[in-house]
């Protein structure tokens, strides 16, 4: 005997009846942002390096940031900065108040700069003494020489020359309460301090007062080293006199701005019987 068909309803009473099994949905693939891994980093770019930048877009058919990630690692090669950044590397730019335009309308342009890149800029700049958009605009320019893109430039014309330079050393912490209490026994700032100890320490060296004008103000290139965990960067703004003194006791020594900046600093502290 045939079996007899269910009616609608029943089969709706034999659905409810029945245990409902959950769909499991798939998980979605969230693809990580790659924005979250760049730094935002601006410069003011004059007339001629703007007009250069669109040639060089127009030339490689790359972008303003690709351009810019070139430009800026080819600087950095120059002077002697590591290809690869230690992953706890500073990405904060200078940015010395002392530079300012020479009356030019400059153009502000944005890009979103890789880690590394942005380290190795912040590590140029400081090293030159730089603000973070004026070593852009030399390292844009070095890069469309380099490429053969027509223009010039002419650093003096866009900025005017600071009278600070942005000098920084990593100092054990040692040296670091000497200094403050050289600065509340002298009631000096710490760049007081620095340019006190830096001048006495070029005096005992041999190194002229006044240092000619043109001198050398690019500080050696550090060695690679493990430095101290309990070490800290720390920075000043030095006089143009002071920091190419620096530089002359540096070369004379074969030694790193670093390791002369600690022991003049020491010194200094010696000289006024602040004990270690």
């Amino acid at each position: 005997m045939p079996r007899a068909k269910n009616e609608p309803a029943d089969l709706a009473d034999i659905a409810a009846a029945e245990p409902q099994t959950p769909v499991r949905r798939r998980p979605m693939r969230v693809r990580e942002a790659q924005w979250v891994n760049l730094h935002v980093t601006s410069a003011r770019l004059d007339q001629d390096t703007d007009e250069r930048l669109s040639a060089a877009v127009e030339r490689t058919g790359q972008g303003v940031q690709d351009i810019w990630e070139e430009a800026i690692n080819f600087f950095a090669d120059q002077n002697g900065i590591p290809e690869e950044m230690p992953a706890n590397a500073d990405v904060k730019l200078p940015s010395p108040t002392e530079y300012r335009t020479a009356g030019q309308d400059l153009v502000h342009t944005t890009v979103r700069l890789t880690t590394n890149t942005r380290a190795r800029l912040a590590a140029t700049a400081s090293r030159l003494g730089l603000g973070g958009s004026e070593c852009v605009v030399d390292a844009l320019n070095a890069w469309f020489d380099e490429l053969g893109v027509p223009g010039e430039y002419d650093r003096d014309k866009v900025f005017e020359r600071p009278t600070l330079y942005y000098t920084g050393a990593r100092l054990d912490p040692e040296t670091r309460t000497r200094v403050t209490v050289a600065t509340e026994q002298t009631g000096k700032s710490v760049q007081g301090v620095w340019e006190d100890a830096i001048n006495a320490y070029a005096d005992h060296h041999g190194v002229p007062k006044q240092m000619p004008e043109g001198s050398e103000l690019t500080l050696p290139t550090p060695r690679r080293g493990k430095t101290s965990a309990e070490s800290k960067p720390t920075s000043v703004r030095l006089t143009e006199n002071a920091r190419a003194r620096l530089v002359a006791v540096c070369l004379q020594q074969s030694r790193t701005g670093g390791e002369v900046i600690t022991e003049a600093l020491n010194d200094y502290c010696d000289q006024l019987d602040i004990p270690r």
